[in-house]
């Protein structure tokens, strides 16, 4: 993919692409009217019909740049976040002696959210992604105030039904984008 271009410069390069064969068409039926058309007028006017047309195709990809970077930023910070919120969960449970029941929550917490850190944003995939990103905080505060005995434990119900949302549409992105 090209580097990253705002929706403005997408634009302006089709309408040069397309300025380009229609001036190369003029051209052509000029010289047709005249004596003909050569062969090489012709052959370029092809090289810039198909220049077009590869980028009309390449045009939503180039589109969705910009928001699929932002996404990508969002689930790259998102899930090593909440990999930080596990680890410190663990260290007040041992400077505080917690039980060590919470650790099956908080533990696969921290392996679940370390598989995260590998997640890509593709055109296809990033809203998808980020979404479950984003949705991982919320089961992060939630997995916090039960452990921390600010919620009822009956939350659990709660929190595993948020990893299941979180893992669900993690999934769907890896479907969408291949």
């Amino acid at each position: 993919m090209d580097e990253a271009r705002t929706e403005h410069e997408v634009h302006q390069w089709h309408q040069k692409l397309a300025r380009a064969l229609a001036d190369q068409h003029a051209r052509t039926n000029v010289q047709d009217d005249d004596e003909g058309v050569q062969d090489e007028a012709f052959d370029v006017l092809m090289e810039r019909a198909q220049a077009l047309m590869a980028y009309e195709q390449k045009m939503p990809a180039l589109l969705a740049e910009p928001q699929r970077l932002r996404s990508q930023k969002v689930i790259f910070w998102s899930w090593r976040a909440q990999s930080a919120v596990a680890i410190a969960l663990i260290i007040v449970f041992r400077l505080l002696g917690y039980s060590d029941g919470w650790y099956a929550l908080v533990v696969p917490h921290l392996v679940g959210t370390f598989c995260g850190w590998r997640l890509d944003a593709t055109v296809k995939n990033h809203l998808a992604r980020r979404n479950a990103s984003i949705a991982l905080h919320v089961v992060g505060a939630l997995l916090v105030l039960i452990v921390l005995g600010v919620l009822s434990p009956w939350l659990i119900v709660a929190f595993l039904i948020g990893w299941a949302v979180v893992g669900t549409a993690v999934a769907d992105g890896q479907g969408a984008g291949k």
